[in-house]
């Protein structure tokens, strides 16, 4: 939907005042790799996790806030203009993040505070419908800090719109559940991480098949094997994010993959590094390659954009940083390119259409 087939248009949430410029709209060009703003809005609290729909006609918007929403904002084709459509409570506090199911149908939303999870019917021009489903946990984890209660981070679909898998930060769990077609939860298990590793978010491999969660509290990433009968996530295995000789104080923040499905990314904040590991290819499991430092301080989020780029938030240092994935082997390498902004904390890019860029 770009007006120009060699750029690519994103979205990006920050921590915000409802007085102030919440949600960011930017451009970049794809085969120089600059980056500008081109406008924004006002009128939502900290907007810090973002959702697109396929066909970039939609974006929702998690108010991470005590009485947590979720917003949606139709997008104007020609100037990518936000106009508020609807608000939809979420009963819950500090929502952190929305995604849609594969199929557009449903949005999925955790709330960290509130310890619950939701489905939203997508209707008519994308906006919300009811609630269709709700679930909300109970219990708590081992570290007193971090883990009291509940704190569901992450609620993500499989590729097939069978399943929701819901990281629970409080419990050291990733809960399995079943996405029912009229948009319900039904509980199907949960797969057990090790003691105060803080599992935060889940990202699939394009096979559907293979799953990486980076875990915050212990820094690490574990990939999975998803089972085709139940859909249960099974270990394959646990690596750290950190080189061997780091001794400083670190959360793990965001995790990607690669479109070709060779490499996965994920951030360290304390490091303030990208780690890039390899897939085994027979296995899934991963091996760390590089740290690249990510030129600022705390990378919240990590998005790989068309092109060929990764665009890393960082939120203390009020930064987006770009790099360039290196085609064969996976490496990362600085452009030089960069947006500075307060407090950003979430990129989401358009994606060409099918046959596109």
């Amino acid at each position: 939907m770009s007006v120009f087939e060699n750029e690519v248009w994103f979205y990006i949430g920050t921590y915000a005042s409802e007085e102030e410029v919440g949600i960011q709209t930017a451009v970049m060009n794809t085969d120089t790799g600059e980056l500008r703003l081109v406008g924004g809005i006002k009128g939502i609290e900290n907007p810090s996790y973002l959702a697109l729909s396929t066909d970039s006609t939609a974006l929702y918007a998690a108010s991470e806030k005590d009485e947590g929403e979720i917003l949606t904002y139709t997008i104007n084709p020609e100037t990518r203009e936000l106009h508020l459509l609807d608000r939809k409570s979420t009963g819950g506090g500090a929502p952190c993040y929305v995604q849609l199911t594969p199929d557009g149908k449903h949005l999925v939303a955790s709330n960290y505070t509130g310890a619950n999870v939701n489905v939203f019917a997508v209707g008519d021009q994308g906006a919300l419908a009811e609630m269709t489903g709700e679930v909300k946990h109970t219990g708590s984890g081992t570290n007193p800090d971090r883990q009291d209660a509940p704190h569901p981070h992450s609620a993500v679909a499989s590729l097939d719109n069978h399943h929701v898998y819901v990281s629970d930060l409080g419990l050291d769990k990733v809960f399995t559940y079943r996405l029912e077609d009229n948009g319900t939860l039904t509980e199907e298990g949960a797969t057990e991480l090790p003691a105060e590793s803080g599992p935060r978010h889940l990202i699939f491999h394009p096979n559907g098949q293979l799953a990486y969660g980076i875990n915050e509290l212990n820094s690490t990433v574990t990939a999975y094997g998803r089972n085709p009968e139940d859909g249960q996530l099974e270990i394959i295995g646990h690596v750290s994010t950190l080189p061997e000789d780091f001794t400083g104080e670190n959360t793990g923040g965001d995790i990607r993959i690669s479109p070709c499905g060779r490499f996965v990314y994920a951030s360290n904040r304390g490091h303030n590094s990208l780690v890039h590991y390899n897939i085994d290819e027979m296995s899934g499991a991963l091996t760390p390659i590089e740290w690249v430092p990510v030129k600022g301080e705390t990378p919240r989020n990590v998005a790989v954009v068309p092109g060929g780029y990764i665009l890393v938030s960082n939120q203390d240092s009020n930064n987006i940083v770009q790099f360039a994935i290196e085609a064969d082997t996976g490496k990362l390498l600085i452009t030089g390119n960069e947006l500075t902004l307060s407090r950003p904390v979430c990129v989401m890019a358009e994606q060409p259409e099918p046959g596109g860029q």
